[in-house]
């Protein structure tokens, strides 16, 4: 069982709110906060735990004692294989976004089944003009990446009484998902959804994974959500695709970010582009799971959200 005499260094544009939160939550734990590599610097060398979504690797470096990052991000590929982090390091990540990224999803669902656009179109040239709404009820919702965020949205698709299927690495039965396939169905898979939404992570056997193969699977009328990372798609055959005005996305990650100006996708009628804010943090749930992670810590029970550096998230 851990010791309770720890240090934690939170290292954040929003470290001041960290540290507020938690001294409420965990006013036995020394606490050092700062944004700035010449504070940290100070402290990084006698820290055991570090709360951060990013920490400069010459910082890294210099943290001897560190046993727990705790990151405040979902997706941690850029901390997976990081040389400057021991593999005897437990890394965990934050599992708080599922809620935030489902109601992300649901908002420019219903947005679309709603007729949003046209009915805002109408209200500028004061028409009024009912027009029959689409049903979530009885659509099929596919979820790339079964993860906590994954299983939220699955939880909310069956709560609107649509058919969830997914993909997950293990076909093994989770609770609100009614058909499991495995990595290598994926092609069998797209053509049955009406609403496609993926929260995969960034590895190397997710690089591309849709393609412009894939993407021509989707139905006429699908709508696509990429909340997971932007690599997981081929950029350039997803315009392709989007350019024949078979499907509509929802677009909040990219290869590359900011997304360039120049990218095409801003171009794109039917496309909807959000800049990464999905699953933006905030701070008191971030600090409240933390938390509780920490007094699991103390207790020597498992953490919640350990990172599996072989696989990858």
């Amino acid at each position: 069982m851990p010791s309770q005499d720890h240090r934690l260094l939170i290292y954040h544009r929003d470290s001041q709110l960290y540290k507020e939160a938690l001294n409420r939550r965990l006013p036995q734990l020394e606490i050092h906060s700062t944004e700035k590599p010449e504070d940290a610097l100070l402290h990084i060398e006698e820290a055991d735990i570090i709360l951060s979504w990013k920490i400069p690797d010459d910082l890294l470096k210099r943290a001897k004692r560190l046993v727990w990052y705790a990151s405040t991000g979902a997706g941690n590929e850029h901390l997976v294989k990081n040389p400057h982090l021991s593999d005897s390091v437990i890394l965990t990540k934050s599992t708080v976004y599922g809620e935030m990224m489902a109601e992300y999803v649901f908002a420019y669902l219903l947005y679309f089944i709603r007729n949003g656009s046209k009915h805002l179109e109408d209200q500028e040239k004061r028409v009024w003009e009912p027009i029959r709404p689409k049903r979530l009820q009885g659509k099929v919702l596919g979820v790339l990446g079964l993860g906590s965020v994954g299983k939220e949205i699955a939880r909310r698709g069956k709560q609107f009484g649509m058919r969830v299927i997914g993909i997950k690495r293990r076909p093994e039965p989770i609770e609100d998902v009614d058909q499991i396939f495995g990595p290598q169905d994926l092609k069998k898979m797209i053509p049955l959804v009406d609403y496609l939404v993926s929260v995969l992570p960034f590895t190397p056997e997710t690089y591309h994974l849709l393609g412009e193969k894939e993407l021509v699977l989707l139905k006429e009328g699908a709508i696509l959500f990429n909340i997971g990372r932007g690599k997981t798609i081929d950029e350039e055959a997803l315009i392709r695709v989007l350019k024949t005005k078979k499907i509509r996305a929802v677009l909040d990650v990219f290869d590359k970010e900011p997304l360039p100006i120049e990218s095409e996708l801003w171009t794109l009628e039917n496309v909807i582009i959000t800049p990464h804010d999905s699953g933006i943090n905030i701070p008191e749930e971030i600090c409240e799971g933390f938390a509780g992670n920490y007094e699991r810590w103390i207790r020597g029970e498992p953490l919640i959200g350990l990172v599996d550096r072989e696989k990858g998230y």
